[in-house]
């Protein structure tokens, strides 16, 4: 009895031990459920960036809905040839940074930030030639 208690000394006392069973199909559909959700994510995200460069793009005139659609057609396909160009420098850019290809879905964000960045300043400029501003 005096020998248990001398070598049980240096042991804390941790209580009972209970084994904790780790299921591995759990934690993979854990983790396929949260790529799902990421994926949807990155998807509806960047469905918002579609329609924020569509609604940007729009090129209005007030009571003429076929002038409206012919010259917002005309401006997209104006513009995009400098969007896609300034897009292409900077993935350049980053992909020397980085030294790995960036994924296509990175590269369309980043065409469509930019697009929304020109299509902002753009639009202010058409605004103001409309209400005879400048």
């Amino acid at each position: 009895m005096q020998k248990m208690m001398d070598s049980q000394k240096g042991k804390k006392a941790t209580g009972p031990r209970h084994e904790i069973k780790e299921f591995p199909s759990n934690n993979c559909c854990n983790r396929g459920l949260l790529r799902f959700q990421q994926k949807i994510r990155e998807r509806i995200s960047l469905a918002i960036l579609v329609i924020v460069y569509l609604l940007a793009s729009v090129r209005y005139f007030p009571g003429r809905a076929m002038h409206s659609i012919v010259e917002t057609l005309i401006h997209v396909l104006s513009v995009a040839p400098i969007n896609l160009g300034a897009t292409l420098l900077i993935v350049a850019v980053l992909q020397r940074l980085v030294k790995e290809r960036l994924p296509f879905s990175r590269t369309l964000r980043f065409f469509l930030v930019v697009a929304i960045c020109l299509e902002f300043i753009l639009g202010l400029a058409h605004y103001f030639e409309i209400n005879g501003a400048a």
